[in-house]
């Protein structure tokens, strides 16, 4: 991850919001994740003002979810991020990956200020210089590093509202309190009824929401495990 800046991370900071990008040569998505709809809706305000700024105003939102506080929004032109940056004198990070010879896996994700990228690097001096080049861009940290072995499992990109978007508010709220109350771990440390009082609800409402989160989180995540499973990945 990086901090260096730009102003993607920088409204992710401003209004406490998660922003996922995604990106080719001919458009850009951007999901917009925060607590509030006022929030998302003022990052989409100044998204469009520095899209029309620098002359890239074809920009549409794909959708919205008022409940969740969420909304994807399409820049047709293709060109905003790179404009964007270059307006304010900020490289990209994208173009200093690709002059090292190594390779990003989308997406970017920005959060609290910060880039996130997952980038594949195919010799080891070749991981060295990129590292070296960020760091004169901005405060740069390694979170993570494995070895790439060809088609690994890491490499398998998923989109998280493919995977969840068919959960209603309740039913994730339900799923996470399980998980975070032990109600999945071995042993277990809770049960239905603890956590449901815990969170003020009747057991039955509470139960209703769980199952149905699990139903959709299992049928959901079945076509990459069989994926898995078949050996494609593995």
């Amino acid at each position: 991850m990086i901090h260096e800046g730009c102003p993607f991370s920088e409204l992710s900071k401003k209004y406490d919001a998660t922003i996922v990008h995604w990106c080719n040569d001919a458009t850009h998505v951007y999901e917009i994740r925060s607590r509030t709809p006022e929030a998302v809706h003022g990052i989409v305000g100044e998204l469009r003002r520095m899209a029309k700024s620098i002359g890239c105003a074809k920009m549409r939102v794909m959708n919205f979810d008022e409940d969740r506080s969420g909304l994807v929004l399409q820049d047709l032109s293709g060109f905003m991020c790179g404009r964007a940056l270059k307006s304010q004198g900020i490289t990209s990070v994208a173009r200093v990956v690709r002059r090292n010879r190594c390779l990003e896996v989308p997406p970017t994700i920005y959060k609290a200020g910060w880039e996130y990228y997952t980038v594949l690097s195919f010799d080891p001096s070749d991981f060295k210089n990129l590292f070296a080049a960020l760091e004169k861009l901005g405060h740069t940290e390694i979170t993570s590093k494995k070895a790439y072995r060809g088609a690994a499992p890491e490499s398998f990109t998923v989109s998280l509202p493919g995977l969840f978007s068919e959960l209603t508010s309740k039913q994730v709220d339900a799923y996470i309190s399980a998980l975070d109350g032990g109600y999945y771990a071995v042993p277990r440390k809770a049960t239905i009824g603890e956590i449901a009082r815990t969170r003020r609800v009747a057991r039955t409402t509470y139960d209703e929401h769980l199952r149905k989160a699990e139903s959709k989180i299992a049928f959901a995540v079945a076509p990459y495990l069989r994926i898995y499973e078949a050996g494609s990945y593995t």
